[in-house]
């Protein structure tokens, strides 16, 4: 946990102590967790704070500008899902006879998940915690992944060396996954959202309409490809930039793509 999560954990335990938030609210820089009725507890989550940005960069060119607005409480897993995290739910859905992974590496991002996969996850977390989780919108992902930067990364304009997990970014991992959190956070708590695996996110495709200004997914377009974000450690620093995006069949299963999950907060 960093000085400043350190921090805000204080002051939300203050604000419960004195009777200005309930304890079942949640606010800006919040880290939480929920249990699960299967045991356990799922995905650490850290709630987004609202705001507006412009997807794309605000350059013309083929990732596209325009002004989204994040006007809702939202929450997005602090890492990637991780094996250990997807083991637990194919045990609890005694779907383990029909995927195996190596043995080891919980704390690896998991890996050869397709959009579907990915979405039963969610579905089963939702029930497990009475609770909506979801695949991000590609623009809450961009949203989460600039923390309030309008830069290439968010931490500026250079991949620099070691702040990430690709080809050319100054590691010597060579092209393999690293263990989730392994570099340093971005200024919102969210670790390895550029590099490290590619991401799936809710968005269909559709090359001929902006996506929605509210920064819901969008729903609509050819929904049998689905959008990627975030690069993985077998891409170049280029790919690997906030508004660099890919897409997949939806069914495909491939050796650096996975996923992290998002929470819809009741207001």
């Amino acid at each position: 946990m960093t000085l400043k999560q350190v921090h805000v954990t204080i002051l939300f335990i203050f604000a419960i102590c004195t009777g200005l938030v309930r304890a079942d609210e949640y606010f800006s820089g919040q880290e939480f967790t929920e249990k699960l009725k299967s045991g356990g507890d799922g995905p650490t989550m850290i709630v987004l704070p609202r705001g507006k940005f412009v997807i794309g960069g605000g350059k013309a060119g083929p990732d596209g500008a325009g002004e989204i607005t994040i006007d809702y409480p939202l929450a997005l897993a602090t890492t990637e899902t991780t094996r250990a995290q997807y083991r637990h739910f194919l045990a609890a859905t005694l779907s383990a006879a029909l995927r195996t992974f190596p043995e080891g590496g919980d704390d690896l991002p998991v890996t050869g998940i397709s959009w579907d996969d990915a979405e039963a996850y969610a579905t089963w977390l939702s029930r497990e915690t009475g609770h909506y989780y979801r695949l991000p919108s590609s623009s809450e992902w961009e949203y989460a992944a600039r923390a309030g930067s309008q830069q290439l990364y968010s931490w500026g304009d250079e991949a620099g060396d070691k702040r990430a997990n690709c080809m050319n970014c100054g590691t010597s991992l060579d092209g393999q996954v690293a263990p989730v959190g392994g570099f340093a956070a971005n200024g919102w708590g969210l670790y390895d959202m550029h590099g490290n695996v590619w991401e799936w996110t809710k968005d269909c495709i559709d090359a001929n309409s902006a996506p929605p200004a509210n920064g819901m997914p969008q729903l609509f377009g050819n929904c049998e490809l689905r959008e990627l974000r975030g690069g993985s450690a077998q891409s170049d620093a280029w790919s690997i930039r906030a508004t660099a995006r890919a897409s997949a069949p939806r069914k495909t299963r491939m050796a650096d793509v996975g996923f992290r999950i998002a929470r819809e907060i009741q207001e």
